[in-house]
């Protein structure tokens, strides 16, 4: 199976647009539903789920091999590939409960003795962290052939369902359960959507010769087990240690409110960071030996963050406590706290993950470990000591310093790697966050402001933050915003561009 290498850019901007509506969609719902989850739950039962969460995440050894993304840089899909990646994803991923088991019981009586049931939830996190290894091999051909907006149906699609489990599972009193009940739900759902999918955009994949192979087998742990132990670190350390921290050394009900702060504040990183990470590492993989076509498709993306992601994590940031009173109620203010910072954190996450996806596509997995490493040290040391030392506001700011050396680092690949200039790039968004930064505090800070509404106040933030940002893009060059927009409107309508 192969593609038309011609309609590469189509595919890769098609994908990137429907998999954003697709995703601002989803997250609408799955927010929406947490509103609503939020006045029946604690935040203790989001702590405890966290710390859950966060355990799983690290005892599933499914993605510390990195069998997905060495298996989208083989050449051709074919029987051989799909077949010893299905036999390696299954074998890991039944070791990975037999372990995760194991120290589930252990924990629940030593370090969580007094909150035994985070052994439960690990085990349960666990167990729906495996069901998509069924499908796995299905889902890595939609991928390879960019069927990425199918699969992000299939997700939203998921995301009604389990959020209205949820929510009839939490009016009807079943607490913790409503929340392990949608992840539940979640996986099932997903696992019979893709294999739906597959059967409808790729039947031919049920027609090869699925077999295993030992060379090949041996070619993607080679290739994958480096991008797997940097996913590890970025993922289950660098996203999720700060989980560990409050809900180990603080207590659950500060993770709660942290947990619920650090969903709010990834608009930004889930609706761009996740589609332009699946999108681009794909796309930079199969133009990796086409310099102009590999620099236009970074440009593309930075210009994606700059322009969308910029204006949410503004409006965030300065509008922190209308968001939290407005979403969650006056009972999560201490939430707010949190987002002021986390918001502004999620500036650098888009630009940490494409240099990752760069470096990975390019195979230079050296950089990869290396962007990983610097972050996994830096919040293991710096954000561990600050934490025992002044709480969650000291693992707060732990991850403050761990973001922004991967953000240096992650830039200075980039800017390096390929022909782009960092003043052309920064310069315009840079100079719009100050004037939109300096109007909005001013705006703050005048007399009556807290006379105001929660909605009014938040909609005055979003004018003189998102708004103001926009405009001043625009307005500083005029031409670059118009040359991209053409661009993505002329690619996903397949009319060729010069």
């Amino acid at each position: 199976m192969t593609s038309n290498s011609p309609s590469i850019g189509r595919l890769a901007v098609r994908n990137t647009v429907w998999l954003t509506i697709l995703s601002y969609a989803a997250q609408f719902i799955a927010f929406g539903a947490t509103i609503i989850l939020t006045r029946f739950l604690g935040p203790k039962v989001f702590g405890l789920l966290a710390i859950g969460l966060f355990w799983s995440s690290l005892l599933s050894l499914r993605s510390k091999l990195g069998l997905t993304q060495a298996s989208i840089r083989q050449p051709e899909l074919n029987g051989e590939l799909l077949g010893t990646y299905y036999v390696l994803d299954l074998s890991v991923t039944g070791l990975s409960l037999i372990l995760g088991v194991g120290l589930a019981v252990i924990f629940s009586q030593t370090i969580y003795g007094s909150e035994p049931t985070v052994g439960l939830i690990i085990v349960v996190m666990l167990i729906v962290e495996s069901l998509p290894a069924l499908v796995n091999p299905l889902g890595l051909a939609l991928e390879r052939e960019l069927q990425l907006s199918r699969l992000t149906l299939v997700y939203l699609v998921s995301t009604i369902i389990s959020y209205a489990l949820a929510i009839i599972l939490a009016l009807v009193g079943a607490g913790l359960w409503s929340l392990l009940g949608m992840n539940i739900a979640n996986a099932i759902i997903t696992l019979v959507g893709t294999y739906v999918v597959c059967r409808w955009r790729l039947p031919q994949v049920f027609h090869l010769h699925w077999r295993f192979s030992r060379p090949m087998a041996r070619r993607l742990l080679k290739q994958g087990v480096p991008m797997g132990l940097a996913n590890m670190g970025t993922t289950n350390i660098v996203n999720q240690y700060d989980n560990f921290l409050i809900g180990t050394f603080v207590n659950p009900t500060m993770l709660g409110f942290y947990d619920r702060a650090y969903r709010l504040s990834q608009w930004p990183n889930v609706l761009l960071t996740q589609v332009l990470s699946r999108v681009g590492f794909i796309t930079f993989a199969r133009v990796q030996n086409d310099l102009p076509r590999l620099t236009h498709a970074m440009r593309l993306s930075l210009w994606v963050i700059t322009t969308l992601g910029v204006p949410i994590a503004l409006m965030l940031a300065f509008g922190a406590s209308e968001v939290v009173e407005i979403l969650y109620g006056p009972a999560w203010f201490v939430s707010s706290f949190f987002l002021r910072f986390l918001a502004v954190y999620t500036l650098f996450s888009p630009f940490i993950s494409l240099a990752g996806s760069l470096a990975y596509a390019l195979g230079n997995i050296r950089m990869t470990v290396w962007i990983t490493g610097a972050q996994v040290i830096t919040i293991l040391s710096v954000a561990t000591f600050l934490t025992l030392a002044f709480g969650a506001v000291g693992t707060v700011l732990g991850v403050g310093v761990t973001v922004a050396i991967g953000f240096v680092i992650s830039t200075l690949y980039i800017f390096r790697r390929l022909p782009l200039s960092a003043r052309a790039t920064f310069g315009a968004p840079l100079l719009a966050v100050s004037i939109a930064s300096a109007v909005t505090l001013f705006v703050m800070s005048q007399s009556g402001w807290h006379e105001l509404t929660p909605l009014i106040r938040l909609i005055i933030i979003g004018c003189t933050s998102s708004g103001l940002y926009l405009i001043s893009v625009v307005v500083l060059d005029p031409q670059e915003m118009l040359a991209r927009v053409r661009y993505v409107t002329r690619t996903f309508r397949g009319t060729p561009t010069a």
